[in-house]
């Protein structure tokens, strides 16, 4: 009896092992295979399934090939003309992959491109942003994109191509595409790209004699439509035999902002349906933010700079607003600090303050990590203006004078200079931090 007891316990352990969601604060879907739905504004992880998990991503990997092209533009893009190259068209032959029919030697307005990779999911205009970011081929974007998922510190993305063309070693995760989208929604521009719902119109061009229009193909978009869902405000689709349907969008309702990403649906319209089943569910448990003032959570960070130590500054912990499901309370959120060793003047400073919430089976337990504050660096500065450096010491008697003269000047320019760029970087941080809130 005892064995067929314990028989009975393994076969139950990994039958909760293998059903998707199983331990999940969200929906547990079962025609799709992943998905995550995080804060637009913190990036707060509010539910999940198989939010890790390595998968095709198909034509939402635009989102980066787009945020990426809004980054290089900066918000200019009427100016600005793209060359077709053949690499951009024939690189897609016997793919049978969406394009806008571009040709070689086309010169396409940037603001174009940007339209018809977006809403036409253009691949051969995709091809061409790769090549504008990229400063060269589109070999040079994808670099420029692994570049991109490395500074962004996700851990389950790797693309070998700017439009989603199902390879290999082209993968991502929802998590990985849901940060991507949240950084790329921070670009000059990007966000009027991604929520355009009326019908775009590119002119001919010095090749192209007739008139093409790009038209919103996300049902969950569109008025008229059975699926229709009135706070999704921008998306991008996605498809291959390989990926099947995959999906990113931005929602809001009444002020609260998630960006929710699906990937392996199985069909069309379990994309859909799970999509609006999700979003039910976030709007219905997310209604509002909490502030989470500081807690007076505080650490010591050496100082570095000019050749040793100048001493310390305080770093604490500056609040947070946070999305919290309905019942939970500020006393469900742990903070702590996460700071390097020392500081080295000159850069900017790695010091974060990490946000656990502790949502048991109302919200996921995830963590999210903001700047802390930094005190006492003003002060550190104006004590260490003048002060003779390690260098200094190792002198010979009979020039330590003329040599103290010019280490004295030298290090109070330094620290001059010093201060300026600490001060940059200091309002830098506060104007991000406030722009995040």
């Amino acid at each position: 009896m005892k064995k067929l007891t314990a028989a009975l316990c393994a076969v139950l352990l990994v039958f909760c092992m293998f059903v998707p969601g199983a331990a999940a604060a969200g929906p547990a879907l079962g025609a799709t295979r992943a998905y995550c739905i995080i804060d637009a504004d913190t990036g707060l992880v509010l539910a999940q399934q198989n939010m890790n998990e390595e998968l095709h991503p198909a034509s939402i990997t635009k989102v980066m090939t787009l945020g990426l092209a809004c980054e290089k533009a900066q918000g200019s893009w009427e100016d600005t003309k793209l060359t077709v190259s053949h690499e951009d068209v024939y690189s897609l032959a016997g793919t049978d992959s969406s394009h806008i029919a571009l040709l070689e030697g086309e010169e396409v307005p940037l603001t174009d491109a940007l339209y018809a990779t977006q809403m036409a999911s253009a691949n051969d205009g995709a091809n061409l942003l790769a090549e504008y970011f990229g400063g060269g081929t589109i070999a040079d974007g994808v670099e420029k994109m692994n570049a991109k998922v490395k500074e962004l510190g996700l851990a389950h993305t790797h693309f070998s191509n700017p439009h989603g063309i199902s390879d290999e070693d082209h993968y991502t995760s929802c998590y990985d595409m849901a940060q991507i989208l949240r950084w790329a929604l921070e670009q000059p521009g990007f966000e009027q790209v991604f929520t355009r719902n009326e019908m775009y119109t590119m002119d001919p061009t010095n090749i192209q004699p007739v008139t093409r229009y790009f038209s919103q193909q996300d049902k969950l978009r569109i008025g008229s439509s059975r699926y229709h869902i009135t706070s999704v405000k921008g998306s991008k689709l996605g498809y291959t035999n390989t990926a099947r349907y995959s999906y990113a969008c931005l929602a809001e309702q009444n002020g609260v902002r998630l960006i929710c990403v699906t990937m392996q649906s199985e069909l069309s319209t379990d994309k859909y349906n799970d999509v609006r089943t999700l979003l039910d569910y976030a709007f219905s448990t997310f209604t509002g933010y909490t502030d989470l003032p500081a807690r007076g959570v505080t650490a010591q960070l050496p100082v570095m700079g000019g050749g040793g130590s100048l001493g310390t500054v305080t770093v604490s912990d500056p609040g947070v607003r946070l999305l919290l499901a309905d019942g939970l309370t500020a006393e469900d959120v742990e903070v702590a600090l996460e700071l390097p060793e020392t500081y080295l003047l000159g850069t900017e400073p790695e010091v974060y303050a990490v946000y656990t919430v502790k949502g048991g089976t109302k919200q996921e337990k995830t963590s999210v990590r903001v700047e802390a504050e930094v005190t006492g660096l003003a002060q550190l500065l104006d004590g260490s203006t003048g002060v003779e450096l390690e260098a200094a010491k190792a002198v010979k008697p009979k020039s330590r004078v003329l040599w103290l003269l010019g280490i004295s000047l030298g290090s109070t320019a330094a620290a001059a200079a010093v201060t300026i760029v600490v001060v940059r970087l200091l309002a830098k941080r506060k104007k991000r931090r406030a722009g995040r809130r």
